[in-house]
C-alpha cells in the first residue's frame, strides 16, 4: 500500500469537499444509490475527525474504513470510480 502524504490527502480532502459542494439536489433514487458509498465515506471522514480531535485513531480503524469504502466500490463494479 502506498503511503499517502499529508499534503496529497488534504488534496484529496478538498477535492471530495469541492465536488460535494458542487451537487445542487439529488432526487430520492440518486441519493438511495450513492447511499452506501456516501456512508462508508461518511464513516472514513469520522476516522479523520477522530484523529485530529483525539490523537487516538489506529491504523485499524482506517483500514476498516478504507475496507467498507473498497467493499461498496467493488459491489457496483466500479461504477462510481
Amino acid at each position: 500500500m502506498a503511503t499517502v502524504h499529508p499534503n496529497e490527502f488534504s488534496q484529496v480532502v478538498q477535492h471530495a469537499a469541492a465536488e460535494l459542494n458542487a451537487i445542487d439536489w439529488l432526487d430520492q433514487a440518486t441519493a438511495r444509490e450513492l447511499g452506501p458509498l456516501a456512508e462508508a465515506t461518511a464513516n472514513m471522514f469520522m476516522v479523520l475527525f477522530y484523529q485530529a480531535e483525539t490523537g487516538l485513531a489506529t491504523r485499524d480503524d482506517f483500514l476498516k474504513a478504507r475496507t467498507q469504502i473498497q467493499n461498496v466500490l467493488s459491489a457496483h463494479n466500479g461504477r462510481f470510480q
